[in-house]
């Protein structure tokens, strides 16, 4: 799948945007990206992709941005509009140009084994929050630790018992554990010199 692809998989899938017609009309403009798409309900955004190839004239794409931003101004609109740049590397003089009338997310082209995962990176903002699991799942942590553990060995035992009066009584049992059994080594030691 290439980069393309997945950005528009993951906002139309995992972030509810919703593709608009090519060519995109703004007014009476028409607007030639390679893909548009519109936040859903709860959110304002307008995204547009933009495949960058060798062929792609940087001032080209720079002055297609310009235009389909002071369109949008001219009719009003308050949707913000984010440039998302794939396939290709952006040059700095392109995203600190179209850096001024919206966001820019150069994605570039990742490839490898964690290549979509660092798209949806890049994408975050433009997705919604994932939620934290239910509480319930972490409510009885105390008893999925120790089935996972395992062991009744009164040192595991003991820190769990400590883990519920806060990190500072685990550190403080630790330290004192420590600095017992050095204690034991270093007089150990001393005995046999």
């Amino acid at each position: 799948m290439t980069t393309v692809e997945t950005v528009f998989e993951i906002l139309t899938k995992e972030g509810g945007y919703q593709p608009l017609g090519k060519p995109t009309k703004i007014g009476s403009q028409a607007f030639d990206f390679t893909h548009v798409l519109v936040a859903g309900e709860k959110a304002n955004d307008l995204v547009i992709v933009i495949e960058l190839t060798g062929a792609t004239e940087e001032a080209q794409v720079t002055r297609s941005v310009l235009a389909f931003t002071r369109a949008l101004d001219v009719l009003g609109s308050k949707r913000s509009v984010t440039a998302v740049l794939t396939a290709g590397q952006a040059d700095n003089d392109l995203v600190n140009s179209i850096s001024r009338v919206c966001r820019v997310l150069p994605v570039g082209s990742p490839t490898g084994p964690l290549a979509e995962e660092m798209v949806r990176d890049w994408l975050a903002v433009l997705l919604p929050l994932r939620s934290p699991p239910p509480v319930e799942h972490l409510a009885d942590w105390k008893a999925n630790l120790e089935k996972q553990l395992a062991d009744d060995k009164p040192a595991v035992v003991r820190l769990l018992q400590l883990a519920e009066a806060g990190k500072e009584a685990v550190e403080e049992a630790l330290a004192l554990e420590i600095s017992t059994l050095a204690d034991k080594v270093l007089d150990g030691g001393a005995a046999q010199s």
